[in-house]
């Protein structure tokens, strides 16, 4: 699948005038148009397996003075597929994993980005009367329905060399690699550690307008419940990829 997003708005134009004029031509609604034109980028127009299509589509962006372009999803990699800063300590050369030893060199990161990933639903489980929303009797005692909502703040760290990115996620880590600075509430080791990697990676862009991006939730893998990681990762790949089109970095 391709992505063609808009990065910037060209100049100063009326944004309902541009989504009539550019509607007919992605295969759009006028009110697809302007909803993509007013949420803050990178904002999606179009996604299609036909090339020809996106790069006509980039095309037609572009003459009209916006900042576009296309993501191939052939190069999407997944939170579930990145490295994990789950066990880390800070060396002088990059961010080592403890347990494998792998290492993300301070000068191969280009971009950090920030962002949230939001998580709901409900789930059963065996509870006593009198401390969950709902109860169903069952042959066993009562079956607890309750309502889950979490958020977790993670940090993407995008490479030069185009290796797979690294993921830090606020409460799936141990901050052990912290020492003295570790301390026991896991927002203040996730902006610790984040601050001490941005300040050893001094090339790397910093951004995080994706913490207050809310995109919709899917199904996730983990007990049936719903989250937005699968579309703020891809806000992610194309945020990085905006950087790397203004920095120069190979990454695509």
């Amino acid at each position: 699948m391709l992505f063609v997003f808009v990065a910037s708005l060209g100049g100063a134009l009326n944004r309902a005038s541009e989504a009539e004029a550019l509607a007919p031509r992605l295969g759009l609604t006028p009110y697809e148009a302007r909803l993509a034109l007013a949420t803050p980028a990178p904002s999606i127009l179009l996604a299609t397996s036909d090339r020809d299509r996106a790069t006509d589509a980039l095309a037609l962006l572009r003459s009209r003075g916006h900042g576009a372009h296309a993501f191939d999803g052939e190069s999407f990699v997944s939170s579930d597929r990145m490295t994990k800063l789950d066990d880390f300590r800070l060396d002088a050369d990059g961010v080592r994993r403890s347990t494998t030893g792998d290492l993300l060199p301070y000068g191969d990161v280009f971009a950090i980005l920030r962002a949230v990933h939001d998580r709901s639903g409900r789930v059963e489980h065996q509870a006593r009367p009198g401390i969950v929303d709902t109860l169903m009797p069952t042959g066993t005692g009562f079956t607890a329905e309750s309502k889950i909502h979490d958020r977790e703040h993670v940090a993407y760290f995008f490479r030069r060399s185009g290796e797979k990115p690294w993921l830090l996620r606020e409460t799936h880590t141990s901050y052990v690699g912290l020492g003295i600075e570790r301390s026991a509430v896991a927002f203040v080791n996730f902006t610790r550690t984040l601050a001490r990697v941005r300040e050893a990676s001094s090339m790397a862009v910093f951004d995080d307008r994706l913490v207050r991006r809310r995109v919709a939730e899917r199904a996730d893998a983990e007990g049936g419940l719903r989250s937005s990681r699968d579309g703020i990762d891809l806000l992610a790949h194309l945020l990085a990829m905006t950087i790397a089109s203004q920095g120069g970095s190979p990454y695509r």
